[in-house]
């Protein structure tokens, strides 16, 4: 049987770059360049389109 995430690893996904070391990379701030952001509540876990890059990843 796989196993599967925590609420906590699920949401770790998101990265840990600051806006501005994102921005210097190229990457868009709010999601770290991933074009989505990961969401996790009582153990459903989802990924949400990036609503600042709309899912490319790159910065503006």
């Amino acid at each position: 049987m796989p196993q599967h995430m925590t609420d906590q690893e699920w949401e770790a996904q998101n990265g840990s770059l600051s806006p501005d070391e994102a921005t210097a990379r190229g990457l868009c701030w709010h999601c770290s360049g991933n074009g989505v952001n990961y969401t996790a509540f009582g153990r459903v876990q989802r990924t949400v389109r990036c609503p600042e890059c709309r899912g490319d990843g790159k910065a503006r």
